[in-house]
């Protein structure tokens, strides 16, 4: 025989997941709105150039998202481990901080997370020349949903940045569960 306690935690549950279901449809039928909702997005840069993360923190900001820095991996790991509710919404992520391939082992630890494992991420790298493509690593390697190359022009950045985030599900807490 069911409780009332019982019976309210499973109006609630059911609650819970027509929202989680009406959310994603209405996400999926208009991306504009979608890309638009998002200007509260939050956005985690995580690179040891100063001069890099304040210019791409103020052009950013400037156009909604609120953003947070850190200026090596194992910052970001600690930020990325802790946000359970408040998840970035956007990882812009230096390949070459503390070694060579700083970024590019944060990415496969995230990508070894459950709940990591599907966050936006942009690669960010000073690499650049014909040859930039050819050396970076493929999707298996360190999945990213862009590769950024420094300096990149403040619209192109802002286009790149709105794209990720419209082509990314909206932040569900993780008791939510999501209708595909």
């Amino acid at each position: 025989m069911l409780t009332l306690e019982t019976l309210a935690v499973l109006a609630l549950l059911i609650a819970l997941m027509i929202c989680a279901m009406v959310r994603t449809k209405f996400q999926r039928n208009n991306p504009c709105r979608h890309a638009d909702a998002r200007r509260g997005a939050r956005i985690l840069i995580v690179d040891d150039d100063h001069d890099f993360v304040g210019i791409t923190r103020r052009i950013l900001e400037s156009s909604g998202p609120h953003v947070i820095t850190v200026s090596s991996g194992a910052d970001a790991l600690k930020v990325l481990y802790r946000a359970r509710y408040s998840a970035p919404d956007l990882v812009l992520l230096e390949i070459m901080m503390d070694y060579v391939t700083s970024g590019l082992d944060v990415r496969r630890m995230m990508q070894r997370h459950p709940r990591l494992r599907d966050m936006p991420v942009m690669m960010v790298t000073s690499l650049t020349g014909m040859r930039r493509k050819e050396m970076l690593p493929s999707g298996g390697h360190a999945r990213a949903s862009e590769w950024l190359t420094k300096p990149e022009a403040a619209q192109q950045l802002l286009n790149t940045v709105r794209a990720a985030l419209a082509a990314s599900p909206a932040h569900i807490p993780a008791l939510v569960p999501v209708a595909s």
